[in-house]
């Protein structure tokens, strides 16, 4: 018996442990929070304006990743709460049609008027604890109600959460390797580069001496992986064919009058010029006596010719 009964306690114990083993590793891997949200209540609103108000509070919802947000159900709120056996909307109405649903939370939102304005009342109660969250609601216009919907949602679920940037991997390559990379306008290394870019499209430029400069359209996609080689086109550089034409070099030029062929024609000049005095000279009126003198100083160039009589 005493065997029995010291079996019996270590199972006991073994079993305790294994629960609390098990409900520390549910504690680490917590799953979502189902929430119910009922249908948005009003007695001064039309039926149009209650299915945008829906709307807004499912969309603002869908925007909370720790919740597993239930469809709204048809039912009106008041025959949900009728269907309770409640007598008002309170935390412990609310809990009971959340128990039933098997939720962990309720929402329910009510919009009334107040002075010519509306007044925008959420509450969002705990159904394990009964416990209710209903912050003070604001007064608004008809015309801002989608916007004091969402500012009241805010207040019992708290900021609306930043989605994360999913980033996608791009490795660049080229071939041959070592060009340089440019996305869009802004140098991002030489190639191979590995990048991690947000989806949408950009332009990839590559250039490397002795090759063609390429570009590239590339778009992105959220989180999908991208491997990208481009082949570089090389740079055709023309040969001339034939010998390669020399400088022609330059001839001074000379004035005409420094030119040996000038002064050949001048001496010529001057002889004739000589002989043709001599015989005016012999004809001058029987004075025999006359004689010819020739120069050939440059500055009477332009006599050629000078005759001096002789006394």
């Amino acid at each position: 018996m005493r065997l029995c009964r010291s079996i019996c306690v270590v199972l006991s114990l073994v079993s305790m442990g294994l629960f609390q083993v098990s409900g520390i590793m549910a504690q680490e891997t917590p799953g979502k929070v189902k929430l119910l949200p009922l249908r948005v209540s009003s007695s001064r609103l039309g039926p149009d304006d209650l299915v945008k108000l829906n709307r807004v509070v499912t969309l603002k919802l869908a925007k909370y990743p720790a919740y597993e947000v239930l469809p709204v159900p048809d039912a009106d709120p008041m025959d949900l709460m009728v269907d309770a056996g409640c007598l008002d909307f309170d935390a412990e109405c609310l809990a009971g049609i959340g128990a039933d649903a098997g939720v962990a939370k309720v929402l329910f939102t009510e919009v009334n008027e107040e002075g010519g304005r509306f007044l925008v009342q959420i509450s969002l109660v705990d159904v394990a604890n009964r416990e209710s969250m209903t912050p003070e609601g604001g007064t608004g216009a008809r015309e801002d109600l989608d916007g004091f919907v969402s500012l009241a949602l805010e207040k019992v679920l708290g900021p609306e959460p930043v989605p994360e940037t999913v980033l996608a991997k791009v490795d660049i390559s080229t071939e041959p390797a070592g060009a340089e990379v440019y996305l869009d306008k802004d140098f991002v290394g030489v190639s191979p580069v590995t990048l991690r870019l947000k989806k949408g499209d950009y332009v990839l430029r590559m250039n490397r001496v002795g090759y063609k400069e390429t570009t590239r359209p590339m778009t992105v996609a959220a989180g999908k992986a991208i491997a990208l080689t481009v082949t570089l086109g090389k740079v055709e550089v023309a040969v001339p064919v034939g010998p390669v034409p020399v400088k022609e070099r330059e001839i001074e030029k000379k004035h005409f009058y420094k030119t040996w062929w000038f002064w050949t024609t001048i001496g010529a000049v001057v002889v004739a010029g000589g002989v043709t005095a001599g015989v005016l000279a012999t004809r001058g009126g029987g004075g025999s006596d006359g004689s010819a003198r020739f120069t050939v100083d440059p500055s009477y160039a332009p006599l050629d010719v000078t005759l001096f009589p002789t006394n």
